[in-house]
């Protein structure tokens, strides 16, 4: 017993002794590895990488503090990104296809434009929460020698960190405004006969980033925008008719509507919009019923609205039918297309017919129209300039 009782206090005696010696052993690696780190790193970091083009920031470990621009953001100055899950959780989300951050500059001597893709933030925003988003960006810079899109790797989830760098050679500046920067962003499917699925593209005209022909790096945040394709807006078959005051607007049916590959078909709604700038009632607006999941839906379906009758009233009513997704109202696009009456940016049929509509008041004026999709203009683009890069 004696024996065993002494084998067992010397025992205990070496656990302590480990124990307690096991702190400082873990330091003393730990410094070890970090030292080898640092040893490996800062043999590589004798070739400067400005020279080929590149950001030498972004090759470099951090240490300026985080920026603060336009809208909250987790990348540091020198384009890394600290985080993917940089919102702050105080501030609502976005509530459309997502914000996509980049930094551009051009490299005058050699013709180059650098474009890093940082991070996409709330991606497809509440659109099938229940799907795990592979996203992939596709970039290209427009009009170009070259149609073909650099595409970049594929990462995970809805806040998705890329810090990828695209370079386009040939692009003297005296051609940089008139180029135009196009990223599309792409959900990756997993099955391969399944095309992947478009989400939303941001385009950029250059000629609004002036700081670009001083050599600066440029940061843009721009929300993702429903790609629009103007071939496949589809078309709109309805009649018109001013009679005692009233205009009705009978729609009879829709077709050939672009079915969005993330989320499918259309939920397809007809909404009327007649504005009389004498009248009492102005923007007056109405809709039809939701017509779910259908690329051509059939309505026969009046909308009536109460209106100055006379002929100098009418020729300053203006009427816009526009077709909406409701789908897609949750990301604040749901607009397919649309065609005016009255109005300048009336075509020559669409002319025709109102010119016949309140000419021949009491009959009913027939026809159809292909939709024209919303005119997004310039992309409200915020920038924010970084220091210069030396080329040489």
């Amino acid at each position: 017993m004696l024996g065993i009782s002494q084998s067992m206090t010397k025992l205990s005696g070496v656990l302590e002794s480990t124990r307690v010696l096991g702190g400082p052993l873990r330091v003393h690696l730990m410094k070890n590895k970090l030292n080898c780190a640092e040893s490996r790193k800062s043999s590589t970091d004798g070739d400067d990488p400005s020279i080929h083009g590149l950001d030498p920031k972004i090759y470099t470990t951090p240490t300026g503090s985080v920026s603060s621009y336009s809208v909250p953001d987790g990348a540091v100055p020198n384009g890394t990104v600290s985080t993917s899950n940089s919102w702050p959780e105080n501030e609502p989300r976005p509530k459309g296809l997502g914000l996509i951050h980049c930094t551009l500059q051009h490299f005058p001597v050699r013709k180059r434009l650098r474009v890093n893709v940082l991070k996409i933030e709330g991606l497809a925003g509440d659109l099938k929460p229940e799907l795990e988003l592979q996203p992939f960006c596709k970039v290209n810079l427009l009009p170009g020698k070259s149609s073909k899109a650099q595409i970049s790797f594929v990462k995970r989830g809805r806040d998705a960190v890329f810090n990828q760098e695209f370079f386009f050679d040939g692009v003297p500046l005296e051609e940089l405004d008139s180029k135009i920067l196009q990223i599309e962003v792409l959900h990756s499917s997993n099955q391969k006969l399944q095309k992947d699925i478009e989400i939303g593209e941001i385009t950029v005209p250059l000629r609004d980033l002036t700081q670009l022909h001083s050599k600066k790096e440029v940061k843009i945040v721009e929300e993702l925008k429903h790609k629009v394709c103007g071939k496949k807006a589809g078309k709109i078959n309805l009649t018109t008719c001013v009679s005692n005051g009233v205009l009705t607007v009978n729609i009879i049916k829709v077709e050939d509507l672009p079915k969005w590959g993330f989320i499918g078909a259309p939920d397809v709604c007809v909404r009327v919009t007649v504005n009389q700038e004498s009248g009492k009632l102005q923007n007056q607006v109405k809709q039809s019923r939701v017509m779910k999941s259908t690329c051509s839906a059939v309505y026969k379906e009046s909308i009536a609205f109460l209106i100055q009758g006379k002929m100098n009233d009418l020729l300053k009513t203006q009427v816009i039918v526009s077709v909406h997704d409701f789908n897609r109202t949750v990301t604040g696009d749901d607009v397919i297309g649309s065609v005016y009456f009255g109005c300048k940016e009336s075509e020559k049929a669409e002319a025709d017919q109102w010119k016949s509509t309140i000419e021949h008041q009491g009959k009913e004026i027939k026809g159809t129209h292909h939709l024209k999709p919303p005119n997004s203009g310039n992309p409200d683009v915020h920038v924010s300039e970084a220091h210069s890069d030396s080329e040489e």
